[in-house]
């Protein structure tokens, strides 16, 4: 069984966490994004925020099943699609779980003709902490997660797009009561995202 044979389970979070995930949805509705790839998408929890064509790539087939619209079984580190095949490659969190980066930015680079939107759970923010210290004791999912700093992340991006924009969401910690927020453009929230675009362009 796949680790991430779960679509329930992972649903069930966003049904409980209503304030935190509005405040992440409204952070990809800002990057106006259109007609992409959804790596690692999970059962789709941010496509209706993104305009056109939405292709969803997962490495579980039992997740795959449960979705509806266009959907591609694969491993991230290797996506089977031409070069250029796509305006736009997204991904939210799936990073934290993927063994090479370097590599899954170059297959990144080569699948998009526009730009790509990476986001994350930052290892140095409060909810980055409270992962990594649920992982330490053994939890499904975080035991197998290594999550990145935000400067990692920047740098990391930066390697293969021109960065365009940051957005960042989230203030307060897991401990706190959840608060409608609106994004900045800083570093400075727990969930941040970055919107690249090709160099070549």
């Amino acid at each position: 069984m796949n680790l991430f044979d779960d679509p329930d389970g992972y649903l069930n979070w966003y049904r409980v966490h209503k304030v935190t995930y509005e405040n992440e949805r409204k952070v990809i509705e800002m990057l106006k994004l259109e007609n992409c790839i959804d790596v690692g998408s999970g059962p789709s929890i941010f496509h209706e925020r993104i305009n056109g064509r939405v292709v969803s790539v997962d490495i579980s087939e039992l997740v795959l099943q449960s979705m509806k619209g266009d959907k591609v079984q694969a491993e991230a580190h290797f996506l089977p699609f031409r070069e250029g095949a796509f305006p736009c490659v997204f991904i939210s969190v799936t990073l934290c779980f993927l063994d090479n980066l370097e590599e899954f930015m170059r297959e990144v680079e080569r699948v998009t003709r526009s730009y790509f939107v990476g986001c994350v759970v930052k290892a140095d923010s409060p909810w980055g902490e409270f992962y990594s210290q649920l992982g330490s004791r053994g939890h499904k999912y975080y035991s197998h997660a290594h999550f990145i700093s935000g400067k990692d992340f920047v740098t990391l991006v930066s390697k293969f797009f021109r960065i365009e924009k940051v957005l960042s969401v989230l203030r307060y910690g897991p401990a706190d009561q959840e608060t409608p927020e609106f994004p900045r453009e800083d570093e400075e929230g727990a969930y941040m995202c970055i919107k690249g675009v090709k160099k070549s362009q």
